[in-house]
């Protein structure tokens, strides 16, 4: 029996010829079907192997993504890591710490290996994210918020943004799931704020000081004179003599303390010239002398100088012996002793005056003994913590030098050395 391709198909032995056409049909068409389904396999197993490719690629490709998202994430870890200031990220409503940065735990006084927790987190940190949502944040907001550091106060300045925050018809912010807190240390710049404030006190102050003292010391020189020219008087009787000695010495002591801030307000110093260093000892302790018999002390001055001559200011050099006796009456009880002494030193680096101030009042504190040159430093708040600082800057015009050493219950020693010519 002939196919469609020409080709003959013998039956088997024994089958029917009637049947020979319909089964030829059938097997044709399986054929034919056998065909197209071999076509159609081998379609699909192209097409496999193409959506295998495909899905190598993309999976290839999801690696990439996902190295580059760990890579992008430990970058940004890193990057939080590094900053120079403090990222807390905090979820306020289920007060839970979500993350704080290296930065953020050392400002926030919080341990590196503590798990963030919302106990850690200080007081006033709390209470201004719980504040969040009675004020409105608004994106941005800043606080200053003061620490008790162990290193002593230190300010910060947090800066608030909420993330997915939820808003009601009348757009008010009702909570805020999400803070992101950007923590930043302000101290050294409050620092330098009060810095900057005391110090504009301070010069308002020294105008006022310097102002009064000006107009005081006119009036007092003339008082100077006239307690000088009583206490020569020869009529005066004991009791009246007595209180002129009183007067000088209140008259004197209080020149010395509007010469201190004077000296020490007033820009630049007085010129130096030739002078005997002898005289202006002499004169300075005779000047001071009424301030020690009031005062009930021993005054003495021992000096093997001569007629020694220095570059100087005589009213300066005076200014430090009353000063330093100032200094020593306040700290001496009755019937002690100021001795003052001054020698001449010969040495390689040549020829100095050497003047002691010495007294055996009660001495001074070493832990106060190295502060004791600053300016406004007084141990007992009973002076104006001016007078050995303006003892220093006399004595620095002078290229001379000044130190103390001390003994308490023994009293104190105040060394200067002078160069002379």
């Amino acid at each position: 029996m002939p196919t469609s391709h020409g080709t003959q198909i013998k039956l088997a032995p024994g089958l029917n010829p009637a049947a020979e056409g319909p089964l030829a049909d059938a097997f044709t068409a399986f054929i034919s079907a056998a065909g197209r389904l071999e076509h159609s396999y081998g379609q699909l197993h192209e097409e496999v192997a193409q959506l295998r490719v495909q899905l190598e690629e993309r999976n290839r490709a999801l690696a990439s993504s996902l190295e580059e998202n760990e890579r992008m994430r430990v970058l940004q870890r890193e990057i939080l890591d590094a900053l120079p200031c403090g990222v807390a990220v905090v979820e306020s409503q289920h007060k839970d710490v979500v993350l704080l940065n290296p930065e953020a735990k050392r400002l926030l006084g919080i341990s590196g290996n503590e798990k963030p927790r919302w106990a850690a987190l200080p007081s006033s940190i709390q209470s201004m994210i719980d504040s969040g949502p009675a004020q409105a944040w608004r994106q941005g907001d800043e606080q200053l918020i003061a620490l008790q550091a162990r290193d002593g106060e230190r300010w910060l300045r947090v800066r608030c943004t909420s993330i997915g925050h939820v808003i009601n018809k009348r757009g008010t912010a009702l909570s805020f799931p999400t803070l992101i807190l950007t923590i930043r240390d302000t101290t050294s710049q409050k620092q330098a704020d009060e810095q900057r404030e005391a110090s504009r006190h301070m010069v308002a102050l020294a105008e006022m000081a310097t102002l009064l003292a000006h107009e005081i010391r006119n009036p007092l020189g003339s008082l100077e004179l006239f307690a000088s020219l009583l206490a020569t008087d020869a009529g005066l009787t004991g009791d009246s003599r007595q209180w002129v000695h009183h007067l000088q010495a209140g008259v004197r002591s209080l020149a010395a303390t509007v010469n201190n801030v004077l000296r020490f307000h007033t820009p630049g110093s007085a010129p130096l010239v030739v002078a005997r260093l002898r005289e202006i000892l002499v004169n300075g302790v005779e000047f001071i002398r009424p301030l020690a018999q009031q005062a009930g002390i021993n005054l003495t001055l021992e000096e093997t100088l001569g007629e020694i001559e220095i570059m100087g200011d005589a009213s300066g050099l005076q200014q430090v012996l009353l000063n330093l006796a100032h200094n020593a009456l306040r700290h001496t009880a009755t019937g002690g002793t100021l001795r003052v002494q001054a020698s001449l030193d010969s040495r390689a680096d040549g020829r100095f005056a050497v003047i002691d101030v010495s007294d055996t009042g009660c001495g001074i504190s070493p832990d106060d003994l190295p502060r004791i040159f600053e300016a406004g430093f007084s141990s007992n708040h009973q002076s104006t913590g001016l007078g050995l600082a303006v003892c220093e800057r006399i004595l620095a015009q002078h290229h001379g030098t000044i130190t103390a050493a001390s003994q308490l219950g023994k009293g104190s020693t105040f060394h200067m050395e002078l160069p002379t010519l």
